[in-house]
C-alpha cells in the first residue's frame, strides 16, 4: 500500500491536491493521460491443413483445417493492419534474448503448421509467397510417407529447397497413442504420461519417461536431419500437452486445474524440458490453454511457447478482432470452467501478487505481474449464506498480508452484501472473518483502503465507509461533468481513482466524490489495481476478458 500511496500522492501533487487537505466547494476537474503499456511479443500463428476438402476433419478452437481462400484473406487483412510475417529463426533470436528489441517489427507474426498435412505444402505455400512470408513445419515423424495425405521424404526435400518452410519436429511419436493405465487405459498424450509397462506391471520411472522422451526426440533428428539438411532444433508439443495438465489429487475440485486430468502424474514438465535440452532442442511450443490466451514474450519458458490458433468456423473480422484483445502487456484472464467461460473481473495487487475473482463462482486466482496464472483457489468460505445463488463477488483489495473481498447482494432474493477478510499465507487465501454488510452496500463495484479506512463505491457513485457502515460521499454531478455507472476503486493518500463505465472516463476523486481530475479510456473496465504510476485493468472486452496495463499521469498544460 506504500507505493500505491506515494504513487496517488504524487498525482495529487501535481493536481494542486494537498494529501489530506479539504476538498474545495467547485473543482474543474484537470486532465489525466492514460498510456496503454505494450510488451515486445511474437504472435506465432498454428495451422494444419489448408483445404477445402479436409482429411481428418474436427471442429473447435484450434480446428485442424483452414481453407485455402480463408488462409490467403487473413494473411492479406494482417499485411494490410501492419502486421509483419518474420522468420521463426528471428523470431526465436529475440524470445531467447539474442535478437534486440528495436530489430523486432512491432507486430510481428511468425506462422507454424503442425502434423505434416501435405495441403500445407501444395496450397499453402503460393499464398505464403504471394505476401513475401514464410512458414515452420511441425511434422510427425512416424506419419511421414506412411498416412494418406502426409507429406513424405520427397516432399520434405522440395520444402527445404523453397526457401518458404523451416521443417522441424512434432516427435516421432507424435500423436500416437500411449499404453497408461493397467487395464488397457490409452492416451493420445504420448508426451505428458507415464507409461505403463505391462510385462513388468508398473508405470514407468520419472527417469525411464524421460529418457523415453529425449529418444524419440534424438530419433526425429537423425532420421529427418539428412533429409532436410538442416538442423532440427525446435519442437511443436502434440496437442500442446508438456505435463501442465496433470491429474489431480483425490478429492481436489476440476475447478482449479483447467483441463485437468491430460498427464496421469505430476511434475512431468521438467523432465519434458530436460529431455528437450538433452536432445538438442532449443525452444519448444505449445498451443494455447483458454483461460490462459498471450502472444509469445521473454517472459514465458523458452519450452512452454504459446501459439494461437483459429477455428475454421470463425471470419477473418473476428479473427482479427481477437488479436487486437491481445495487443496489450495483459492475457486473457483465467475463465474457464469445465470449457466454459465466466465472468472474471475483481482484481487486487500487492507486490508481485495479483489477485482475480469470478464474479458468479467463489473462485480467487492468483496471477503474476503479466496476468499469468500461478493457482486458483475454490473458498467455500465465499459460499456461506448464499442459499445456492451466485457469489456475486464484486470487488478485492490488498493490505499488506490480508485480502478483502466484498460480495453483491442478489437481486430480488434474500441474500445480504458480505465483506470477507481473508490472510494471505504463502500465496494461498485462508479465512479469517467474514461480516454482513448494511443493504445499502448492497451493489459495491470497488474497495479500497485509504488513511485507515476502508473505502467502497457503489455502481451508482455512493461511496461509503465500509467498516463503520455508512455513505460518506457521491461522485458529485455539475457542468462540467454528467455520469455515470461506475467500476472499481483505487486509493492513496488523499484521493480515490474510479472509472465510469458510461462517460468511459478515469476520475479522480475525495471520498466525498468532488473530482479533481478525469482522463479518458475507452472499453468496457469493470476492476482497477494500482501501483506506482501504472494502472490495472480488468476490461470485458467484445472478443475476451483481459487484464491491460496503463501508466497514468496529469496532463501536460501549455
Amino acid at each position: 500500500m506504500r507505493n500505491l500511496a506515494l504513487s496517488v500522492v504524487a498525482i495529487g501533487v501535481l493536481l494542486g491536491l494537498a494529501p489530506g487537505s479539504a476538498a474545495p466547494a467547485a473543482v474543474t476537474p484537470k486532465q489525466l493521460v492514460l498510456t496503454l503499456v505494450r510488451e515486445p511479443t511474437v504472435r506465432v500463428l498454428m495451422f494444419h491443413q489448408v483445404s477445402n476438402h479436409p482429411i481428418e476433419p474436427k471442429v473447435g478452437i484450434g480446428t485442424p483445417w483452414m481453407a485455402p481462400q480463408r488462409f490467403n484473406d487473413l494473411l492479406q487483412a494482417l499485411a494490410l493492419r501492419g502486421y509483419h510475417f518474420i522468420t521463426m529463426q528471428k523470431a526465436v533470436a529475440f524470445l531467447s534474448g539474442r535478437l534486440p528489441t528495436a530489430l523486432l517489427p512491432r507486430r510481428s507474426v511468425t506462422l507454424t503448421f503442425d502434423d505434416g498435412y501435405r495441403s500445407a505444402w501444395s496450397e499453402a505455400t503460393p499464398i505464403l509467397r504471394r505476401f513475401h512470408a514464410t512458414a515452420t513445419m511441425f511434422f510427425e515423424g512416424h506419419a511421414t510417407g506412411t498416412i494418406r495425405g502426409r507429406l513424405n521424404d520427397a516432399d520434405l526435400r522440395a520444402m527445404a529447397r523453397s526457401g518458404i518452410w523451416s521443417l522441424q519436429s512434432h516427435g516421432f511419436a507424435g500423436h500416437s497413442d500411449l499404453l497408461v493405465g493397467p487395464h488397457g487405459e490409452r492416451s493420445p498424450y504420448w508426451y505428458a504420461n507415464l507409461q505403463w509397462l505391462s510385462r513388468e506391471h508398473r508405470f514407468e520411472t520419472i527417469a525411464e519417461f524421460e529418457r523415453r522422451i529425449q529418444n524419440d526426440l534424438v530419433h526425429f533428428r537423425h532420421a529427418f536431419e539428412p533429409i532436410t539438411g538442416a538442423r532440427i532444433d525446435l519442437f511443436a508439443y502434440p496437442s500442446g500437452e508438456y505435463g501442465q495438465n496433470a491429474a489431480l489429487p483425490h478429492g481436489a475440485n476440476p475447478l482449479t486445474n483447467t483441463q485437468a486430468g491430460h498427464s496421469n502424474a505430476p511434475n512431468l514438465t521438467p523432465s519434458i524440458f530436460r529431455a528437450l535440452k538433452n536432445a538438442g532442442f532449443v525452444a519448444a511450443f505449445s498451443v494455447y490453454d483458454p483461460g490462459h490466451v498471450h502472444f509469445a514474450s521473454r517472459g514465458d519458458d523458452l519450452y512452454a511457447l504459446p501459439r494461437i490458433g483459429f477455428s475454421a468456423k470463425a471470419s477473418v473480422a473476428q479473427d482479427l478482432r481477437s488479436m487486437d484483445s491481445l495487443e496489450t502487456k495483459g492475457i486473457e484472464f483465467p475463465e474457464i470452467e469445465n470449457g466454459e467461460f465466466m465472468a472474471v473481473a475483481p482484481i487486487a495487487l500487492g507486490g508481485n501478487r495479483l489477485y482475480a475473482a469470478a464474479t458468479t463462482q467463489p473462485l480467487i486466482y492468483l496471477l503474476d505481474r503479466r496476468g499469468r496464472r500461478i493457482a486458483a483457489f475454490r473458498e467455500r468460505a465465499l459460499e456461506r449464506g448464499r442459499g445456492g445463488a451466485p457469489a456475486a463477488i464484486g470487488a478485492l483489495t490488498l493490505e499488506k498480508n490480508h485480502l478483502w473481498v466484498a460480495q453483491q447482494a442478489v437481486v430480488g432474493g434474500h441474500v445480504a452484501p458480505v465483506l470477507s477478510e481473508f490472510s494471505i499465507l504463502n500465496g494461498a487465501p485462508k479465512i479469517e472473518s467474514r461480516r454482513t454488510l448494511p443493504t445499502a452496500m448492497s451493489w459495491l463495484v470497488g474497495i479500497a483502503w485509504l488513511d485507515g479506512n476502508l473505502y467502497g463505491i457503489d455502481d451508482g457513485g455512493e461511496i461509503f465507509n465500509v467498516l463503520r457502515g455508512r455513505r460518506v460521499g457521491e461522485i458529485v454531478h455539475g457542468a462540467s461533468y454528467q455520469g455515470g455507472r461506475f467500476a472499481g476503486l483505487v486509493a492513496g493518500d488523499g484521493a480515490l481513482i474510479t472509472y465510469d463505465r458510461r462517460m468511459q472516463r478515469i476520475l479522480l476523486v475525495t471520498p466525498r466524490g468532488t473530482i479533481h481530475a478525469t482522463g479518458a479510456l475507452r472499453g468496457d473496465v469493470r476492476s482497477l489495481a494500482m501501483e506506482g504510476h501504472e494502472l490495472f485493468v480488468s476490461r470485458w472486452d467484445t472478443a475476451r476478458h483481459m487484464f491491460r496495463i496503463y501508466t497514468i499521469g496529469a496532463a501536460r498544460t501549455q
